[in-house]
């Protein structure tokens, strides 16, 4: 056996997080990380450092803040099979494309270097689509609400869109806002439908849902205020914002992944109108499906 001791060198960056540390551990189930199975030896906070028991073996040493941004916010360090005790260091550097990942120093692998750049290409698709999410929208609402509303007598109606279905009423329109792929309106609720395909960067297909709407949280500053939840089978998120108009709106986002392709719809209306629709709203959600 032989020591390795880890320092988190202080930083302002991610300052109040701790960093966890994992090593590459075929027989372990704690976490999968870039497709190997690793374990758990502890955590760092900020300036802190620890020194922790393992084998002679060769092996790579993760740090990743957390199982929801492990895609992207990760790094790690190649060490030797021998008996002599190692020490690495490293702090977290800003960048909000990989969520101010943890960097180990002296690194010139190239293998991990690619890692590096993969992880930020990932975390920029997701911070890219959080910036259209959380500026766009807050443009949008002002402008999207037409005159009139939802009444009594409307009929389901389904409309569609690059290989997305949902169903609301023939009362909605469809229109056109910069940034999303579709958008309907019915005076009372506006819907913003965002696509981001798989095809944008190799690796986004691997998320989970969950893992999708926490990194977008995250990336949009909202995961200290906005909490994601599972409401009758959808995976979503619940904030209010201001358009343009200055009238405080109601979104409620849910994410869905289809074969090929994250979604993210958000259901928009009034504040004071949201109770009013909102297991209307839940039902349009649960009806929304994709092409195979």
């Amino acid at each position: 056996m032989r020591n390795l001791t880890v320092k988190r060198n202080k930083s302002f960056v991610a300052s109040v997080m701790r960093m966890n540390v994992y090593i590459e551990d075929p027989s372990s189930e704690d976490i999968t990380l870039n497709g190997l199975s690793c374990r758990r030896l502890g955590s760092l906070k900020n300036g802190e450092e620890k020194t922790f028991t393992i084998d002679e073996n060769e092996a790579r040493i993760f740090i990743i803040a957390d199982k929801l941004s492990k895609g992207y916010c990760n790094d790690y360090c190649k060490i030797q099979e021998g008996r002599e005790d190692i020490s690495l260091s490293g702090k977290n550097c800003f960048n909000l494309a990989t969520g101010n990942a943890f960097r180990f120093d002296g690194i010139t692998d190239g293998e991990v270097l690619k890692n590096r750049k993969k992880s930020m290409k990932i975390g920029l698709a997701i911070l890219i689509a959080a910036i259209v999410v959380g500026i766009v929208v807050g443009a949008a609402i002002g402008t999207i609400f037409t005159k009139g509303g939802l009444t009594a007598g409307s009929k389901p109606k389904e409309f569609s869109s690059k290989g997305m279905r949902i169903t609301l009423t023939d009362q909605f329109k469809e229109s056109t806002e910069e940034g999303f792929t579709a958008c309907y309106d019915s005076g009372d609720v506006a819907v913003f439908a965002l696509k981001e395909d798989f095809s944008m960067l190799n690796g986004l297909e691997n998320y989970t849902v969950w893992e999708y709407g926490a990194a977008v949280l995250e990336h949009n500053g909202f995961s200290l205020e906005v909490q994601l939840e599972t409401r009758e089978g959808l995976t979503c998120y619940e904030r209010l914002s201001t358009g343009d108009d200055g009238v405080t709106y109601h979104n409620l986002t849910v994410l869905y992944k289809s074969s090929d392709s994250f979604w993210i719809i958000q259901f928009v209306t009034r504040e004071k109108s949201f109770d009013k629709y909102e297991q209307t709203i839940v039902d349009w959600a649960k009806s929304v499906a994709f092409a195979s």
